[in-house]
């Protein structure tokens, strides 16, 4: 993760070297919450920045394919994303590795498959997300949910679907 800061977020997006702590700092704020809905206004604090200023070093973790950003439906960059993610699950783990949370796996697992070929936004009430402006997904560890007819769940724990229970495993053939 060091590289892609140093080589290139600094040097493609022409950031000069004296802000990279700040970069380091933010990145490690928002992995130790990832999935979460970013305080802007707090991490500027923490960071010692303007708040447009955390929106773009944000923005440029997201180039960097260090995080990923979630939106609601109309919604996209400057503004201010419903939920950040790390970029692949393989991040979540050299920064905190004792606090990694099943679920946040779960949820950037199904992230980073399906954002490259898919419009991914917040999903609808009880929905984690929502592909393509039309199916609702939640994200669950077990096929012991109550099943909602208007949404698909992406399980974890299940080998074989049925209906709208999908394992979740499947999701890793679209990569």
């Amino acid at each position: 993760m060091n590289m892609m800061l140093e080589v290139d977020v600094l040097y493609i997006k022409q950031i000069e070297q004296s802000y990279l702590p700040k970069l380091r700092k933010l990145l490690y704020l928002l992995a130790i919450s990832a999935p979460c809905a970013p305080n802007v206004s707090q991490l500027s604090k923490d960071i010692e920045t303007s708040r447009a200023t955390v929106m773009n070093y944000i923005k440029y973790l997201t180039d960097a394919r260090l995080m990923n950003m979630l939106y609601t439906e109309g919604e996209s960059f400057p503004k201010k994303p419903a939920k950040v993610y790390m970029h692949n699950t393989n991040l979540m783990y050299p920064i905190r590795p004792e606090t990694v949370n099943a679920q946040a796996v779960r949820e950037t697992f199904f992230y980073n498959n399906l954002h490259k070929g898919h419009k991914l936004n917040v999903g609808a009430k009880n929905a984690h997300f929502m592909i393509d402006k039309e199916y609702n997904f939640k994200i669950e560890e077990s096929s012991r949910v109550r099943n909602n007819p208007d949404l698909y769940y992406a399980v974890e724990k299940l080998e074989i679907g049925n209906e709208n229970l999908i394992p979740l495993w499947l999701f890793g053939f679209l990569y």
